[in-house]
């Protein structure tokens, strides 16, 4: 194990010698759902509902190692989605909010000097769950940490990295809901923008 920190350490500093390593803060915006199967509880039919806005904020870095680069970065991540309440034709919207530490590690190439092509997986941890409005506890229905993917394009201009991606579930993000088993999925697109400080 310490042979292989000393190899990647080395690795990194040659990277940084030769400029091919880069590191930034980056931040945007995400179009979250959380996607179910309905089911009735109490006489009152819940169905997952629209996409709801969010944002991330955090730090990317890039190694370039010839014509592929590898990506990894850490965000704290605010998401949710619309879910709906019907009860004998009335109905109210409520919004779940997710806050998670993302770390993605993206894949990816160059072509065409400015534009990039990336996926890879995601690993997200859950740090608070709840359902606006609602006095319900939801954070016991979802898992501590799920395992996703991301893919999508970039551009590098100067400095700044912008980067468009869509994010879906490997695993189930959540398995209860109100006391309710259903399985839940959580689909995001991401607009970020990174600034490269070396």
């Amino acid at each position: 194990m310490k042979k292989v920190m000393l190899t990647i350490v080395a690795l990194l500093m040659i990277n940084i010698s030769y400029g091919q390593f880069t590191l930034g803060p980056r931040f945007g915006l995400n179009s979250s759902s959380v996607d179910f199967d309905p089911f009735t509880v109490g006489g009152e039919t819940v169905s997952s509902g629209n996409a709801t806005a969010g944002f991330h904020a955090g730090v990317f870095s890039r190694i370039t190692l010839g014509m592929i680069y590898i990506q990894p970065e850490a965000l704290f991540s605010q998401s949710g989605g619309k879910i709906e309440l019907s009860d004998n034709g009335f109905q109210q919207i409520k919004e779940l909010e997710f806050n998670k530490l993302d770390i993605p590690v993206m894949v990816g190439t160059r072509f065409l000097k400015i534009l990039r092509l990336q996926a890879g997986p995601t690993i997200s941890m859950l740090l608070d769950a709840e359902a606006k409005g609602l006095e319900e506890e939801i954070k016991s229905g979802y898992k501590d940490a799920t395992i996703g993917y991301q893919a999508g394009v970039g551009v590098d201009l100067w400095n700044l990295v912008l980067d468009v991606k869509y994010e879906g579930n490997l695993s189930t993000f959540g398995d209860e809901l109100f006391g309710f088993p259903t399985d839940q999925n959580q689909n995001q697109w991401i607009v970020s923008v990174g600034f490269k400080l070396f």
